[in-house]
């Protein structure tokens, strides 16, 4: 197995399951110290022994991205523990199926602050560590739905282009520093925000027949891509975004 992470430290946020829990283990697998972070106690729970079961240091911290201080307290935790951030994965996420016109001010907030203000709070403050040491890559999880609007899903596409730009923005503001701010955007992948859609037959022929490569994407599809723009092999990559999405954008008229 290639070490490509070795006497690196990686915070995975949104890390109790899903793509996050793939990329956190893939890390540690590599060669990473990992801190991964997200609500679910049970369920980080669950992601510390695996990456733990790859051999690897790993910090588990229960952190609400919505919170400054939570956020902030992750970044100091891990510094403390490991003694240097390289690398962020911002995976934290929420999904939203209500009709604009019945939306709500509650729903909206909760969707823009876990989808954005997150991302936020956990880019700036793991950027001044990146800056001193001149090194860094963080990678973004967005939506080929930040580019196409869904039904029933206008916050989750307005949250996902918000953090698009959000990931463009950041890499234009570092420049002149090695660090390198791209973003991955899964196209329909099954996970815990999706396993109720999926669960419907009819739903998975749906989207079937929307995808040139014919089956659904697995966390591990999206891990994969998530390590590969972390790594020293994409260092001229900077501002992008990668779709991982089995060529459904393809078809998109």
């Amino acid at each position: 197995m290639c070490k490509r992470f070795e006497n690196k430290v990686a915070i995975v946020t949104g890390a109790a399951s899903g793509i996050g829990r793939a990329a956190a283990v893939l890390f540690g697998r590599e060669g990473a110290k990992v801190t991964v972070c997200d609500v679910n106690e049970a369920g980080l729970e669950e992601t510390r022994a695996l990456v733990a079961a790859e051999g690897a240091e790993c910090l588990s911290m229960i952190v609400d991205v919505r919170k400054q201080e939570q956020v902030e307290a992750c970044v100091a935790a891990t510094l403390e523990k490991f003694g240097t951030i390289d690398i962020l994965v911002n995976n934290a996420g929420t999904g939203q199926f209500v009709p604009f016109a019945m939306m709500d001010n509650e729903e909206y907030d909760r969707v823009m602050d876990i989808n954005v203000r997150g991302m936020f709070f956990f880019s700036r403050a793991v950027l001044p560590t990146m800056m001193d040491k001149d090194y860094g890559k963080i990678v973004n999880v967005t939506s080929i739905m930040g580019e196409v609007a869904g039904q029933g899903q206008s916050i989750y596409n307005t949250s996902k282009g918000a953090a698009k730009m959000m990931t463009q923005g950041i890499a234009v503001d570092c420049s002149g520093y090695h660090i390198n701010v791209n973003a991955v955007a899964p196209g329909m992948v099954l996970t815990g925000l999706t396993k109720n859609m999926l669960g419907d037959p009819d739903q998975v022929q749906y989207f079937l027949e929307k995808i040139p490569m014919r089956r659904i994407g697995e966390p591990e599809d999206i891990a994969h891509a998530i390590l590969f723009l972390a790594s020293d092999q994409a260092s001229y990559i900077h501002g992008a975004t990668l779709h991982v999405d089995g060529g459904m954008m393809c078809t998109r008229m």
